[in-house]
């Protein structure tokens, strides 16, 4: 990190990420989703515990202040990342386990008090426990269907003559679901989380934008590639949002009932 607080180049490989940091040094991360207010601990190397809670907060302010950066700047932001070494496992899960985090949180949070409400009025069992498993079988599911995009991605690049690489395509599903997870904070209140359809619709606006810088996407075929990501992430999702309502169904006649 260089000291106006921007995001350093990427100095080690994800093959260089797993080696063990000296005794009183910083872990060196890479650059993709790198935070920027602390240093980013090693994917496998655990911090002592005498700084596991302050790092780990500042890690994933660090991860929020990088999607703010995206969302704010989309084209400027992928054009520095566009060539950072990175690695699968990095992306998912120090870049977008930390930010489909949010949405579980805000979801968890306002299904409690929502389902509180009915209390008074006979709504009667383990709402906890149904309010838990629906909150995080749709974390699980957000981080699985960024990557099921990106896969989508890469596999649809060389029929709109674009470049087939894999972990480029990754970043860019990355990308696109940022500011769906960033938006997600809106579920703390239930009956405005139909508003992240705003953050998908940006998202969107991001794989546009990002589609000629990160795969080389002719201009012209662009729109055509777009369109057939979101045909493609529609039917994931239909298939998603089918094992989330059965699922949460089950639980609910489980641990849930009425007087």
């Amino acid at each position: 990190m260089n000291e106006n607080g921007s995001v350093d180049t990427l100095q080690e490989t994800g093959v260089a990420a797993k080696s063990v940091p000296n005794s009183g040094s910083s872990p060196k991360s890479l650059r993709e989703f790198a935070p920027t207010d602390a240093p980013t601990p090693s994917p496998v190397v655990q911090p002592s515990s005498a700084s596991t809670s302050s790092g780990a907060a500042g890690f994933i302010m660090g991860t929020i202040n990088s999607a703010i950066a995206l969302v704010r700047n989309p084209v400027s932001y992928i054009t520095t990342n566009r060539d950072a070494p990175t690695t699968t496992r990095w992306i998912m899960v120090n870049y977008v386990a930390v930010l489909a985090a949010i949405p579980f949180v805000a979801t968890l949070i306002g299904d409690l008090w929502y389902y509180n409400l009915f209390i008074p009025l006979g709504f009667v069992g383990n709402y906890v426990a149904f309010a838990f498993v629906s909150a995080f079988l749709t974390y699980i599911l957000d981080v699985v269907g960024v990557y099921v995009v990106g896969l989508v991605i890469g596999m649809l690049a060389p029929t709109f003559g674009s470049s087939n690489d894999q972990i480029k395509s990754l970043k860019l599903a990355a990308f696109i679901f940022t500011p769906v997870f960033l938006i997600g904070v809106l579920d703390i209140i239930p009956l405005l989380g139909v508003l992240t359809i705003l953050g998908l619709l940006y998202g969107l606006y991001i794989l546009y934008l990002g589609l000629p810088i990160m795969l080389g996407t002719p201009k012209e075929r662009t729109v055509t590639y777009v369109v057939a990501v979101v045909i493609a992430t529609f039917v994931i999702y239909l298939v998603i949002g089918a094992i989330i309502s059965v699922v949460t169904v089950a639980a609910f006649h489980a641990g849930v009932g009425f007087l």
